[in-house]
């Protein structure tokens, strides 16, 4: 019963996803479908009502953090601060660094604003074009684009995977970024490196696209259209509350908005709260977007999502997959469990937000280290997604930038850091196992 239950679900993701319906219906569906299987299997409708309630409860910081991030990502967009980050790169683009730059500089935009949409929107367009008119592979210039814009979405302050993952596993952002670093250092160097060395090793040319000529027609480009971005990363290094960062970056960029670009107040406010409208179509395709809207449809899938948690644990509808884990776990180890578990959440949910609330569902037993669990997920649950080109973590991006599908294969840093982890964690176990004999 319980897999038929979990088939049906999976069979209404998959429609939702061809049929081009958001996958909220899908996961209100699910709701439905758990709540009626708890039902069945004798709980009460006010035992499973307060357990999902309690579930979304705890993500109520996570969401205003999450419209604070549209409104952040609206007001850079009209402040200039990303068109003149946008244009700075495309100014040091050059054809022979040209993959190499792609995915550094989608890596640090996405790690600045905290979100790999809106970073494959701006910087990954920019880039897409340029490493194309230079004559480099769409296949690898989509890779590097998507792993770049994936490297901030993991670990970025303002980031809101990086903001769930704390959440599901009760850890401190600072500590999380602290050991992704860790963890990440030696993927990202060895995916830099092989992206520079396609490069260096490729034909061609010289571009003829002019960023900054388009962009300077819409804002005024200075350097003090960076001052959103020493607030926000200031306040980040005194490690205060994020939900004051953002805001007090939203507020600086506001500011700017005003001060150097001519808004008003009312076009200020309507920004915020619908996205920035560039006044230039050419501009617009790169700049346009942001906003509380736009993290409307987000917030309503991470809290039917989390409703989920509350119906499994009270259903015990996840019991035999759990299980299916745990002997997995004692073969392989807890990390190739988690892995695994990742990539199967990851494939059924096609999002995210779902995944990692499943695997953390599925993998708290075998690691009950809550610190383990959430660098295990940074490293799992975040970056598998995009990889499947049916999941809408990796198809968004690639269908903005124009790459091809088949792009994600060379995502170089996203396969990278869950192989890392399996070598290191299996070396770790070989090591454990030798002084245990000793």
């Amino acid at each position: 019963m319980e897999l038929g239950v979990l088939g049906l679900f999976i069979a209404v993701l998959i429609l939702c996803l061809a049929t081009g319906f958001s996958i909220v219906y899908a996961l209100l569906f699910g709701f439905l479908l758990f709540f009626l299987f708890g039902l069945l299997k004798g709980s009460s409708a006010k035992v499973l009502l307060k357990a999902s309630l309690d579930s979304v409860k705890k993500v109520s910081t996570i969401i205003i953090v999450m419209l604070l991030i549209g409104a952040l990502t609206a007001s850079w967009r009209a402040s200039g601060t990303v068109a003149l980050l946008v244009s700075y790169a495309s100014e040091v683009v050059t054809p022979q660094v040209c993959l190499f730059s792609t995915f550094l500089l989608n890596a640090l935009l996405s790690t600045l604003i905290g979100t790999s949409f809106g970073t494959a929107a701006t910087m990954g367009v920019v880039t897409m074009t340029m490493c194309v008119s230079m004559g480099v592979s769409p296949l690898w210039a989509g890779g590097a684009v998507l792993a770049g814009a994936f490297t901030g979405d993991r670990c970025s302050p303002v980031s809101t995977s990086a903001q769930l993952v704390c959440l599901v596993t009760s850890t401190d952002l600072y500590k999380n970024m602290a050991l992704m670093v860790k963890t990440g250092w030696l993927p990202f160097t060895v995916s830099s490196l092989i992206y520079l060395a396609v490069g260096l090793f490729s034909d061609t040319k010289s571009a003829s696209v002019d960023i900054s000529s388009v962009l300077s027609r819409e804002f005024v480009l200075n350097w003090y259209l960076l001052i959103p971005v020493f607030v926000m990363f200031g306040l980040v290094a005194l490690k205060k509350d994020i939900k004051i960062t953002i805001a007090a970056s939203i507020a600086a960029a506001s500011a700017v908005f005003m001060t150097v670009q001519g808004a008003d107040w009312m076009s200020t406010a309507k920004m915020l709260v619908y996205g920035y409208q560039c006044r230039d179509a050419q501009a617009g395709s790169l700049m346009d977007g942001g906003g509380l809207v736009s993290m409307v449809q987000v917030s309503l899938i991470i809290m039917v999502s989390c409703t989920y948690a509350g119906l499994f644990e009270q259903t015990g509808l996840l019991k035999h997959i759990e299980g299916l884990v745990a002997s997995l776990a004692a073969r392989s180890g807890k990390y190739t469990a988690i892995v695994f578990t990742a990539f199967l959440t990851a494939a059924i949910s096609c999002n995210q937000m779902l995944a990692v609330i499943l695997t953390e569902q599925l993998c708290k037993k075998i690691e009950p280290d809550r610190q383990k669990m959430a660098i295990s997920l940074e490293d799992t649950a975040i970056v598998i997604p995009p990889l499947l080109p049916w999941s809408i973590a990796g198809a968004v991006p690639v269908a903005t930038i124009g790459a091809p599908q088949t792009c994600v294969v060379t995502a170089l840093f996203l396969f990278l850091l869950p192989i890392f982890g399996i070598i290191r964690h299996s070396f770790s176990r070989i090591s454990g196992s030798t002084s245990c004999r000793s």
